[in-house]
């Protein structure tokens, strides 16, 4: 899920010449497969909010994750246990979304998913290298990336431009809270 939430919101600003608009610019609904080596591919719906920086990334597993952009912060909905969870773990990849974290973007000309025209280009920062096709209006088409953790690729199957209701973006009422330390929820989801 970790690598889903990076890897869709993907492009960070570039010290390239060529920076492209790395967050959407208007509010968009796109399902996306993660394939990972040695596991299932896996099917989620991001939904995001371009007004407020918010994102919603739905798991086929039942749970969920907000996250908040600005803020760099994130949370995981558990509905099954009536469970909120603070995602420190999440929380971190949140804010290096937002704030870049000096990536760098090399444009490899065009692409196409999803029935979308893209722009391809070569990402490369401190910690990983891969590559990101992003349409004018900032939607991560596709994503191919490595580092010393692993690989994986994720693809729009589908996108959606309309607008995204704002209970989207908060947690039902009713939920127990429930704080974990970091690196405990990603060995809970087996990132």
């Amino acid at each position: 899920m970790r690598i889903l939430l990076a890897a869709a919101l993907a492009a960070l600003p570039a010290s390239a010449l060529a920076t492209p608009v790395f967050l959407p610019v208007r509010d968009v609904a796109v399902t996306y497969q993660l394939d990972v080596p040695g596991r299932t591919p896996a099917q989620y719906e991001l939904h995001y909010s371009a007004a407020d920086q918010m994102v919603r990334v739905d798991s086929a597993a039942g749970y969920y994750v907000l996250g908040n952009l600005p803020a760099g912060q994130a949370e995981l909905i558990i509905p099954n246990l009536h469970a909120l969870v603070q995602a420190p773990d999440f929380s971190a990849y949140t804010a290096q979304i937002y704030h870049a974290d000096g990536a760098s973007f090399t444009p490899l000309g065009q692409g196409h998913y999803a029935g979308l025209d893209c722009e391809n280009y070569l990402v490369l920062d401190k910690h990983a290298t891969g590559t990101a096709c992003l349409t004018k209006s900032g939607v991560v088409l596709h994503f191919s990336g490595h580092n010393d953790r692993g690989s994986a690729e994720v693809t729009a199957l589908a996108v959606n431009y309309a607008p995204q209701p704002a209970d989207l973006f908060s947690p039902p009422a009713g939920l127990t809270p429930l704080n974990l330390p970091p690196g405990a929820l990603a060995a809970l989801l087996n990132q």
